[in-house]
This record gives structure tokens, C-alpha cells and sequence, in this order.
């Protein structure tokens, strides 16, 4: 498939990384569109879902609390601005600047900007680029247009900074839908990433940041999307070689990793372990830490989770480490999730400790192979154990 990752914004190249992420959900989004062709699409009531759970998430990123009317008023006027039909024609400076007046606002709400930055809006989103690139320069430059619009008027900026504002990430998700992507939606622990995105230091970098971010919340809302029933019958292309290779993979890695974790904890206490443990059913509790993990990253697991765990034991404290392999819907959709979560006990009770988000997970499409995909797997699993042995060493302190 000739991917859209290919072409460029600005005339210059994307990132290295960043193509291949892009070309990875451009795959993911031809299996979406492949299995909504076999049923009838999402109606408004998954569209209404999904619109909701970005206001709860983005109100929770910019710690804005509302009422349920209010809440329910910001979900009303974002369905009302998704559901209308694409017409074709561009989304010009006019009428993008009626569209930021219906799109409801934080208390206190921001300055609108002037019909000046409206345009440069505008030029944004006609760049000739990847749907997911367009949309970050879309967010960029409606964030940034909005951050001046609050010095121009000296406005004291007493909510939220302007990337956690509403507006942003309205026009983001229009772009995207006019382009026949979903919207994005946010999530309340993505905020040191997003952070760390809009202040990068030039723009190339922050739309580069920004877009990298947004793939990883679409690949999550694609995820979703193929976990939605479909009336009708979709033969989902086969999983189980690719699952049960990376499955082992998983297990060899962490097995390795024991001796060397073994001897760290155990210069704190001599008696501490480190013990794996695997199997290809998951039965039990264990199928429901699955499922909580794979309704984590929105998605519903399938039939097959294999799954490896890494138990952790020292000074009275234990941690357990669960790296699971999901077939992604039920039935199988051919996509693959890894997903990682931990869970430590506590005084109050058992306690996750890596409070993963949505974005947290390596997904998988039919022809990748593990080979190929193994070093993303390989550094998400490390990055996990990274965490919990963090955790871990600081309960014991």
C-alpha cells in the first residue's frame, strides 16, 4: 500500500520515527475500513461515546471539574460539529471562526481569535500532508492563535493554558474526520507528553511531537473501533503464528531479566525474588486483569491473551508485573495489542502502579512480523519493568 506517511508538511522530510508510526496506523486504519466495509458503520451513538469520554478526559488533563448539564451541553455541541457531513469544500478562515463561536468553552472562557489567525487555521488545514500531520498543525496553530490572543487583550489567563482548551482539539478531530479518520480523543494521562510537545523548540518540532502523540491516540480510537460489534460476518485474517512468536519472545526476554533484578533487590533484602510465570489461556483472575488492561487502551480483548508475568519480592513488598498479548475484539479482528500493567500490594488493598494510558500499548497488524516489530515490543516491555522496579525500590525505602 502506498502510504500516506510518505508525503511531507512544509516541504520538509518527517522524522524517521515518526513515518513509521504513521505508516503502521495507515495499515491499522486499512483493517478498520476493510472491516466497516463487511457492516454499517458507527451511528451516532458511537459517536456520542466517544465525544463523551473526551470531555470527561480532557476536563479531567486541564483539572475542570463540571456538572453533568454542563457536560453534557460541551458533548452536545462537539456531536453536533462531528456529525455534519463533509461538504468538500475547505474549511475556509469564515468558517472556521463561526465554528470556534459554537464550540463551548472552559469558565473563564478564552478570547476568540481574530479572523487574522482564523486563516492561518485555515492554511493548516488544506496542507497537502498525512491526515494525522494535518491535524496536529490544525492544533498547533489554534493553540498558539489563542495563547496570543490572550496577551494581545491582557487577559489574565486564569483557566486552563490554550492546548487543554476545547477549541484545539475540536478543529484537530474535524480535520481528521473530513480526511475519513476518527476523532481524537483525549486522555488525562497524556499530559506530560503533550506538554512536552507544545513546548518544543521550534514549530517543525512541536507539529512533529504533536503528531506523534496524535497517532498514538488514533491508533488507540482505531482500537476501539474494531472492538465495536458488527452486524454481519468478517473473516479476520490469522493472528495466532504472529501472538504465539512475540508471546515467547516475551517470556525468554523477562526470564533474563530475573537474574539481574534478583541480584539488585537482594542487596536490600537477601531474600528477595524474582519469578516468571506464563501460559497462552488466560483463565480466571487472570483473564480479568486482561480485560482491565485491554478496556485500559480501549479496546475489548479477543478470544486469545497470552500472557507472561514477572513477580517481585522484597522487604515485605511484592509487585506483579503482567505483559499480555490480546487478540483485539472478540471475534478476532486479526490486530494484535501488547499491553503491560502492574499491580502492587497495599494497606488499602491491591494497587496499579503504572496507570498506563490508552497510548500505553504496541498494536499489531496482519503481515508485521515479529522480527520486525520486536525492538517496539522489546522497549515497551523494559520501559514497564523500568517503572515497577522504581515503584518497588521506593515502597521498600
Amino acid at each position: 500500500m502506498d502510504s500516506l506517511a510518505d508525503r511531507t508538511h512544509s516541504g520538509e522530510d518527517l522524522p524517521a520515527p515518526l513515518r513509521r508510526s504513521l505508516g503502521r496506523l495507515d495499515r491499522l486504519h486499512e483493517l478498520c475500513q476493510q472491516r466497516c466495509r463487511s457492516g454499517p458503520r458507527e451511528g451516532p451513538d458511537g459517536l456520542r461515546d466517544t465525544v463523551e469520554r473526551h470531555v470527561r478526559e480532557l476536563r479531567a488533563l486541564a483539572g475542570q471539574p463540571g456538572s453533568p448539564a454542563r457536560s453534557g451541553l460541551d458533548a452536545d455541541a462537539l456531536c453536533a460539529v462531528a456529525a455534519e457531513p463533509p461538504s468538500g469544500a475547505p474549511l475556509t478562515a469564515d468558517r472556521l471562526a463561526a465554528l470556534a463561536r459554537r464550540i463551548p468553552d472552559f469558565d473563564p472562557p478564552a478570547p476568540a481569535p481574530p479572523i487574522g489567525d482564523a486563516a492561518g487555521v485555515a492554511r493548516a488545514a488544506a496542507a497537502e500532508t498525512h491526515p494525522v500531520v494535518r491535524a496536529a498543525l490544525v492544533f498547533r496553530h489554534t493553540a498558539e492563535a489563542l495563547g496570543r490572543r490572550l496577551e494581545e487583550t491582557g487577559t489574565v489567563p486564569t483557566g486552563p493554558p490554550p492546548h487543554l482548551r476545547p477549541l484545539p482539539w475540536a478543529l484537530a478531530s474535524l480535520s481528521l474526520l473530513r480526511s475519513d479518520h476518527l476523532p481524537i480523543a483525549a486522555d488525562r494521562r497524556i499530559g506530560t507528553r503533550l506538554g512536552a510537545a507544545v513546548g518544543a523548540p521550534s514549530p517543525e518540532a512541536r507539529t512533529a511531537a504533536l503528531a506523534a502523540l496524535f497517532a498514538d491516540l488514533q491508533t488507540a480510537a482505531i482500537r476501539a473501533r474494531l472492538s465495536s460489534p458488527l452486524h454481519g460476518r468478517a473473516e479476520a485474517p490469522p493472528s495466532a503464528l504472529l501472538a504465539s512468536a512475540l508471546h515467547r519472545r516475551v517470556l525468554v526476554h523477562l526470564r533474563r531479566r530475573t537474574g539481574p533484578l534478583s541480584q539488585v533487590l537482594r542487596q536490600v533484602d537477601p531474600e528477595a525474588a524474582a519469578h516468571v510465570e506464563a501460559a497462552d489461556v488466560a483463565e480466571g483472575a487472570r483473564l480479568e486483569h486482561c480485560a482491565a488492561a485491554a478496556e485500559r487502551a480501549l479496546f475489548v480483548t479477543g478470544p486469545g491473551c497470552r500472557w507472561v508475568t514477572l513477580d517481585l519480592r522484597a522487604a515485605g513488598a511484592s509487585l506483579e508485573l503482567l505483559v499480555a498479548v490480546h487478540d483485539v475484539g472478540g471475534p478476532p479482528t486479526g490486530a494484535l495489542a501488547v499491553t503491560a500493567s502492574a499491580v502492587m500490594d497495599t494497606p488499602d488493598g491491591p494497587e496499579e502502579v503504572l496507570d498506563p494510558a490508552c497510548t500505553d500499548c504496541v498494536t499489531l497488524v496482519p503481515g508485521d512480523s515479529a522480527g520486525d516489530r520486536w525492538p517496539c515490543v522489546e522497549e515497551f516491555v523494559d520501559d514497564a519493568v523500568s517503572r515497577a522496579v522504581d515503584r518497588l525500590a521506593r515502597t521498600m525505602a
